[in-house]
């Protein structure tokens, strides 16, 4: 079969295709390519291929040839041209030994059912409640005081950690995100504290306890996901109301921070009966892993007049 026939039977295949030489260069490209990539310029003959593309899909394509060209070697990359993402290959073109080119095939990049992004929603509930019940059991066994009991469910709850953590890795993924997709995301963290003080106003009753937002009228847009942040919240507060017996009034404020790149939005919870002679953890690992994955620090400030403040810091978008 000579090369025009395999120009021919190109030409009647759905997915762009377009073939360089051993420079670089289009020397041809099929209907399908020409239609998607070309409408403005015309035939892309002589063209380098990675002058089709801008932007990051230019890089893409140039690294991909390259690698082609000089090692011989297939390479699968992705690339998003005019808001469309494409799974690309690219192959070497070999005759009687010697490289002749490269032949690249795009395919449209599959795109996410929604449907995986209720399933992980579906998945953090139950998740959190296992851990919810895991922290209530250590503190009904007196497990923090007894080595046994802590180990067991420490192991335990170091095991919900990786499972939680590879549930943001997955999330991440579903959204076509290089880490945990909490960091493309954005919320407003008034509405996220009044969310929080709704959610906890009947365990807070039943404790005793009352709960006092300080919150203007409105604040900066930060990063991170709305679900995580009320689920580091709540559980916050429950080891704020379980740890101390004398803690009548918590307070949960915000306040924005900084200014240009570095302006941020910082969140507190204020335990004004809290003694810095009382015993307890600062702060609970799946709380500082949660700020953690939000993209945010997380401190505890201990005092003899104000109590215990714990000062969570997000980036604004």
């Amino acid at each position: 079969m000579n090369g025009s026939d395999n120009q021919s039977l190109l030409s009647f295949i759905d997915s762009p295709i377009v073939v360089g030489d051993p420079d670089g260069r289009a020397i041809y490209a099929n209907p399908a390519f020409e239609a998607r990539f070309c409408q403005s310029r015309g035939s892309p003959r002589g063209e380098h291929l990675a002058a089709l593309f801008a932007g990051g899909g230019r890089e893409a394509m140039l690294a991909a040839v390259a690698s082609v060209c000089t090692q011989g070697e297939t390479v699968r990359f992705r690339l998003r041209e005019d808001g469309v993402g494409y799974l690309a290959v690219a192959s070497p073109i070999d005759a009687e030994g010697d490289r002749v080119g490269v032949v690249i095939l795009l395919t449209d990049e599959p795109t996410m059912d929604g449907r995986f992004l209720d399933f992980y929603r579906e998945i953090q509930e139950p998740l959190e409640e296992v851990v919810g019940c895991l922290d209530d059991l250590i503190d009904e066994t007196g497990g923090r005081r007894d080595e046994r009991f802590r180990s067991i469910v420490e192991r335990s709850l170091g095991a919900m950690n990786r499972v939680r953590k590879w549930s943001e890795e997955l999330h991440g993924l579903i959204r076509g995100e290089n880490s945990v997709a909490a960091r493309a995301e954005s919320l407003a963290p008034v509405t996220v504290l009044r969310q929080v003080a709704t959610r906890m106003a009947a365990e807070l009753s039943r404790s005793g306890v009352d709960l006092e937002l300080m919150l203007p009228a409105q604040l900066p847009v930060v990063r991170g996901d709305e679900t995580l942040l009320e689920t580091a919240l709540v559980r916050l507060i429950r080891h704020r109301i379980a740890e101390s017996s004398a803690t009548t009034v918590l307070t949960l404020s915000a306040r924005k921070a900084g200014d240009g790149s570095e302006e941020s939005v910082l969140i507190s919870l204020v335990d004004s009966g809290h003694r810095a002679a009382d015993s307890g953890d600062a702060e609970p690992r799946m709380v500082r892993e949660t700020v953690s994955i939000l993209g945010g620090d997380i401190q505890t400030l201990e005092d003899d007049e104000a109590g215990r403040v714990t000062l969570i810091r997000l980036a604004c978008v």
